[in-house]
């Protein structure tokens, strides 16, 4: 039965696929390389922007501002990816923003504390903003999207983050 289903298709032009692997979801390219390049690039973005504007600033604990890409990874891709910026985020800052410069050694046990606090900070704030998305449905959620044709990408989730917020 299953053959002559596939050669069904085949003559209709249909997709060789059987129905459960159509239900698994997304493909690898969506499911992990999307968003391990995203985060790194976001991660990468906002090091540089950070790392050209510390002398001018002359502030200290910038590692903070890696909240921004965190959430938005945890808003769009779940928790899982929001970690791997957090540890991203965390060896980039060391290098780059810690003294001594262009090394993983951090030299004041202040700075290595801030590091681990803000690694906490940014894993917690995930686990929470990737619980108002629910994981599982983020991934429904993109794959039905494509799949109809709806709103997907940062449009997408911005709007549904809206009207989130709308309803408090």
């Amino acid at each position: 039965a299953a053959s002559s289903t596939r050669r069904a298709r085949r003559a209709a032009g249909m997709s060789l696929r059987t129905e459960q692997e159509s239900l698994d979801g997304p493909s690898l390219m969506r499911r992990w390389i999307t968003p391990i390049t995203l985060s790194l690039l976001l991660v990468a973005l906002t090091t540089a922007m950070l790392w050209a504007l510390q002398p001018r600033l002359q502030q200290e604990h910038l590692i903070f501002i890696y909240f921004v890409p965190t959430t938005l990874i945890a808003i769009r891709y779940g928790s899982l990816s929001a970690m791997g910026v957090i540890i991203a985020s965390s060896l980039a800052a060391a290098y780059f923003l810690y003294p001594p410069s262009f090394s993983f050694v951090v030299a004041s046990r202040l700075e290595v504390l801030e590091i681990v606090l803000f690694s906490m900070l940014a894993l917690l704030a995930s686990q929470v903003v990737s619980g108002f998305a629910k994981d599982d449905e983020v991934v429904k959620r993109r794959y039905l999207s494509l799949r109809n044709g709806g709103p997907s990408g940062w449009s997408g989730t911005l709007s549904r983050l809206r009207s989130k917020i709308a309803l408090f």
